[in-house]
């Protein structure tokens, strides 16, 4: 699963974020969102979101998703994240036949 931020069109020099996560069973969220901050839950968060969504044992996979206005989840591999100055058309900053790294230009990471 691939989540994009874009820079507004004609907004030159604005970032895009893209967030990979691989292997995704269960998601809760909105195609839209303002905003986006992704987590790995504390336990009661776990419990309470394993609960509530009947996920079975699938706690070690879960990461919590929340914008300004929602809360939702996603069960799934580690999500990546890749952070650059890139227009609205550009390619994907995870096409995965680029060379990598990307460039100095390219920020990126993983959700701990």
């Amino acid at each position: 699963m691939l989540l994009r931020s874009n820079p507004s069109p004609g907004d030159e020099g604005g970032t895009r974020i893209e967030i990979y996560v691989g292997n995704v069973e269960v998601m809760f969220l909105r195609p839209r969102m303002k905003g986006i901050r992704i987590w790995r839950p504390s336990p009661q968060e776990a419990s309470e979101a394993v609960d509530k969504f009947n996920l079975g044992k699938k706690m070690q996979s879960l990461y919590l998703v929340s914008s300004d206005d929602f809360r939702g989840l996603i069960v799934g591999g580690r999500p990546s994240w890749r952070e650059a100055v890139r227009g609205f058309d550009d390619e994907t900053l995870f096409d995965f036949g680029q060379e990598w790294p990307l460039g100095p230009e390219v920020s990126w990471g993983n959700v701990e």
